[in-house]
């Protein structure tokens, strides 16, 4: 048991729902769904009665929610009398699969380690990451737009009443390992005709793959589709065959991921898409200086990675 999942429950009563307690506390409504059912299992009875019409205190509940206020007020009193009370640093954040918001997600952490900080970064599609800023589930949401899908990514964006900021055009590169003969040709660019002779990667823990898939498929592939879910996975099929998988470049990820596989990311000279990163959050609400001080990071990031 933490003390954080007594102030849950205490913020989950005062709020009289969790979805509106999750939204306050910047905290996705799946995670802390599951802080209190993890609650629940170590305290070996139900707290909240649920139905669809949302959350009440089950009697056994009542009698937890009083002793959690009690503790969390004595809590409080003591860091009050201390004189060191500090305002926590809550941020959700929704992502695209992007290397870059996970680094700026660490170095954020970083800067308040010592400090009450409670934070969650959710990997998810472009949909979900809608849903999910729309609903205050998370605060920001890091999505990367392909230019043949923009205008509806866009207009999904503008219904649910957020808004897009641009952070980075990002370059599509195929990228290909020691056993393929692209590798040795030392050539700075490629087309995607050349790759259909190839297997082709599916990583589907990549936003890109749905829509590099059928351009694939209108170059005629004659070689075979390999679909994995996992990025160490893919790599690995990369660096031992000669198969190909396309997907945007940034020098960090690069350099952590892919150099030590001894594999090269080759510029697609036809690249018939777009790509745009950038960051959506509610019309309605202002950023907090924590998500502000997120995205900096990020455009820091975005600056030394040359994209």
């Amino acid at each position: 048991m933490r003390i954080e999942q007594l102030q849950q429950l205490l913020k989950i009563v005062e709020m009289g729902s969790m979805n509106r307690a999750a939204e306050d506390m910047y905290m996705a409504r799946s995670s802390l769904s599951a802080s209190m059912k993890n609650l629940e299992w170590e305290l070996g009875e139900a707290i909240f009665c649920r139905n669809t019409k949302g959350v009440t205190l089950t009697p056994f509940g009542r009698d937890v929610y009083d002793q959690a206020r009690t503790i969390c007020g004595r809590i409080d009193f003591l860091k009050g009398s201390c004189g060191d009370k500090q305002e926590p640093v809550n941020l959700s954040v929704a992502s695209m699969y992007c290397s870059l918001a996970n680094d700026a997600f660490v170095e954020l952490y970083s800067r308040y380690k010592g400090k009450e900080f409670t934070g969650s970064i959710e990997e998810c599609t472009i949909n979900e990451a809608i849903r999910m800023v729309a609903g205050g589930f998370c605060e920001i949401g890091i999505v990367t737009l392909f230019s043949d899908s923009e205008n509806i990514a866009l207009h999904r964006i503008e219904e649910a009443g957020l808004s897009f900021t641009r952070l980075a055009d990002r370059r599509l590169c195929a990228i290909i390992g020691p056993k393929n003969p692209l590798y040795h040709q030392k050539r700075e660019q490629t087309e995607l005709f050349d790759l259909r002779e190839y297997p082709y990667v599916v990583n589907y823990a990549s936003p890109s793959d749905f829509t590099l898939e059928k351009l694939l498929d209108g170059r005629r592939r004659k070689r075979a589709e390999i679909q994995v879910s996992d990025l160490g996975c893919a790599l690995r099929l990369i660096e031992s065959t000669d198969a190909v998988m396309v997907d945007t470049y940034d020098k960090e990820t690069y350099e952590t991921f892919y150099a030590p596989n001894q594999l090269r990311f080759i510029p697609l000279a036809d690249a018939p898409l777009a790509c745009k990163l950038g960051w959506i959050r509610s019309r309605e609400k202002s950023v907090s200086s924590v998500a502000a001080e997120f995205i900096a990071i990020m455009e820091e990031k975005i600056e030394k990675s040359n994209l």
